[in-house]
């Protein structure tokens, strides 16, 4: 009631300040600014509000610019008045004209959600005449509007915004003071080597619990989490989407105790119903998997990520994890034959969490070697090497057809290599130095490469890849790329940007 209070307020005090009628405006440190975005083209076409016979309406639609949808559930009040109104799932609303006070009314709205944009919901008026039915529109400011007001700088940059509300997972209130981070890796290219600069920006949650960060890159993958003091979401992947706003809300719990081990399960054993594991929490997970089909995928593997907690889909696809920490989480869809996919959920121990998760995308599995007559790469030396038969390569084709969420996942089903997780990444490794320490070698586009870190996945996608070389020995290695300790295996990585320069360096040799 003190939001809706204050913003009857904010209506009535800046009645006088509102464009003529049909305009939207948005409100900067309490100074109107004109909104003249050109209005987002819907998805989908709101249903018209239809008055009953007979009876004068004022009535609309209140519509999301941000997400190009209807809103529903947002309250509607009339400046000067007690009348409120919340839209329906169509975004509609409805009021008694004759209810209302004859002349200009300011009509304004409210929704979840635009607190942390911090901008005041657009209002405008309209005409009351008793007996006559009116239409008033009311909607969100577009994407660009909402980042030239609030990010400035970055919208000239091709940067976004990130905004959403932070609670605690087990009362829901505004956790005010908590700390939202976001990590990225931007690659930095030498004359003879390429380098990994981390980056990081980070924001405090104001009162409401909300927060904004600005000058997050586009096509970048992001890791983001929300914490304060021992409490902690896990660690999230989001990506910025072309229009440069981003809404992510967190819940941040508390983890009990270290996970146990995975057990191991041994091959054509049963699928267990739930894995054995200390519990990190008294939140739970229960949810389906399912094919593209709708189907039910008996066997499929559900992990929390981060951790040694697991369940498996039963005949029915249902699953079902407990002892799970509070807050938002990332899980694990892993099936054979299907590329595996991650959604991130919302776990609180006072209410259940349900997941429908479906795999849509079947992996190809591949043989060790590939070799044909003509050229596979543009990658200098590519094809000759692989013609030796030493070694696993996979040129451009071979890997859109694995279908990888992560560039690890190209690793899983290649011959010597294992793929494991340290508790915070997964790391690839020879199956022969298992427990040694001995770490694999790589390369990429031909450079020395540190991935002391296994952070492999933050720095490259699948889609940024055109080839991979795997050796399993020094021995397969060849001499340019032996390297300091190529005994444990070494990788060779090579990216989009490498075939395109030899591209181009090849049409110029030949004209």
């Amino acid at each position: 009631m003190r939001r809706l209070a204050s913003l009857a307020f904010s209506l009535a005090t800046a009645a006088t300040l509102f464009t003529p009628v049909g305009a939207q405006v948005i409100h900067r440190i309490g100074k109107p600014v004109a909104d003249t975005t050109p209005p987002a083209r819907p998805t989908q076409t709101p249903r018209r509000p239809v008055a009953a016979e007979g009876h004068a309406t004022l009535s609309g639609v209140v519509y999301d610019s941000l997400h190009d949808v209807p809103v529903r559930g947002a309250t509607v009040i009339v400046a000067g008045s007690t009348h409120q109104a919340v839209t329906d799932s169509n975004g509609v609303y409805r009021f008694d004209v004759d209810s209302l006070p004859e002349g200009v009314a300011t009509v304004g709205f409210f929704m979840p959600g635009m607190d942390s944009l911090g901008i005041t919901p657009p209002a405008r008026q309209v005409g009351i005449h008793h007996g006559e039915s009116a239409l008033l529109d009311l909607a969100v400011p577009s994407m660009r509007t909402v980042l030239r007001v609030i990010c400035r700088d970055s919208a000239s940059e091709g940067r976004g915004l990130m905004t959403g509300v932070v609670r605690d997972a087990d009362t829901d209130a505004p956790l005010v003071g908590a700390l939202v981070v976001v990590m990225w890796t931007e690659m930095n290219i030498g004359t003879s080597s390429l380098s990994k600069l981390p980056k990081a920006a980070h924001t405090t949650v104001g009162e409401r619990g909300n927060y904004r960060l600005c000058g997050l890159p586009n096509g970048v993958a992001l890791r983001a989490q929300a914490r304060l003091g021992t409490k902690a979401s896990g660690w999230i992947d989001v990506t910025m989407p072309p229009g440069g706003v981003l809404q992510r809300d967190f819940l941040v719990g508390q983890r009990l105790v270290a996970a146990a081990p995975a057990p191991a399960v041994a091959p054509g054993a049963p699928p267990s119903a739930e894995p054995a594991h200390k519990p990190l929490g008294t939140a739970q997970l229960n949810g389906t998997v399912v094919g593209a089909d709708g189907k039910p995928l008996e066997g499929a593997q559900v992990y929390l990520v981060g951790t040694a907690v697991g369940a498996r889909a039963d005949s029915r696809g249902v699953f079902r994890l407990t002892g799970l920490p509070a807050g938002t989480q990332t899980v694990e869809v892993r099936l054979l034959s299907y590329s595996p996919k991650r959604y991130t959920v919302d776990l609180s121990p006072a209410r259940e969490s349900r997941l429908s998760a479906v795999m849509d995308a079947k992996a190809q599995v591949l043989g060790e070697v590939t070799v044909q007559g003509k050229a596979t790469s543009s990658i200098p030396g590519f094809d000759d090497r692989a013609k030796r038969g030493m070694g696993t390569f996979l040129n451009r084709a071979e890997i859109e057809n694995r279908q990888s969420v992560l560039t690890t996942d190209l690793f899983r089903t290649i011959p010597g290599l294992t793929v494991g997780f340290d508790g915070t990444n997964y790391v690839v490794q020879s199956s022969r130095s298992l427990g040694s320490g001995c770490q694999v070698q790589w390369y990429l586009d031909g450079s020395p490469y540190d991935n002391s870190q296994n952070d492999l996945d933050q720095m490259l996608r699948p889609d940024d890849i055109e080839a991979v070389e795997v050796y399993k020995s020094a021995s397969e290695v060849p001499v340019q790329f032996q390297g300091r300790d190529a005994s444990c295996g070494t990788i060779l990585v090579w990216t989009k940007r490498t075939a395109g320069r030899a591209k181009k360096n090849a049409a110029k040799a030949n004209p």
